[in-house]
């Protein structure tokens, strides 16, 4: 029917040609094949562009954590650099307590050596001054000696006084007996005078 209709403007013999030139109906696609299989590989074709258009993502996403990755191992690398230069700064303060440490090893030392001089020094005077204290010992047990030598002479002084005191008396009471007999013999005398 479509194609009597379709070649109606023919005559016979050209219509019987064409018609022989055409495929049966039966061999020929229909419509609803036809766009079947047109829209087979449309959808085919959309499924490949949402794939490409997934990966697209999936590649941007990945390209967003690589760029995430990369911020992150800089951050990381400034980290590690802030860290090392601290641990040198630390370093330097170490080697500064080190080396202050050390300095104050030596004025310890210093000052231990001249304790140990002073001790020796003040053991030196302790023992000068025993010795002193011992010839001032000397020294008051002489002069207690010589006290007592004094006090002997006094008192040996103050008898030897008692008897020349006792002398005196004796040599008054002599002289005054001599008075005595003087007058005695003055008075006998006196005729012959």
């Amino acid at each position: 029917m479509f194609v009597s209709g379709a070649y109606s403007g023919f005559s016979s013999s050209g219509a019987s040609e064409l018609v022989s030139d055409v495929e049966p109906v039966s061999e020929v696609a229909t419509e609803s094949e036809v766009i079947t299989e047109v829209e087979l590989p449309v959808e085919a074709a959309s499924e490949v562009v949402a794939e490409v258009e997934s990966t697209v993502d999936a590649t941007s996403e990945l390209a967003d954590e690589v760029e995430s990755t990369v911020d992150a191992t800089s951050e990381l690398a400034d980290d590690v650099e802030s860290t090392v230069e601290a641990t040198s700064e630390l370093a330097d303060d170490v080697e500064s307590t080190v080396e202050a440490t050390s300095e104050l090893a030596d004025e310890v030392e210093s000052t231990v050596d001249t304790a140990s001089e002073l001790a020796d020094e003040v053991e030196s005077t302790v023992e000068a001054t025993s010795e002193l204290a011992d010839d001032v010992e000397s020294t008051v047990d002489g002069a207690s000696e010589v006290a007592d030598d004094v006090e002997s002479t006094v008192d040996g002084a103050s008898e030897l006084a008692d008897d020349v005191e006792s002398t005196i008396d004796g040599a008054s009471e002599v002289v005054g007996a001599s008075e005595s007999v003087l007058e005695a013999l003055t008075s006998t005398h006196l005729p012959f005078e």
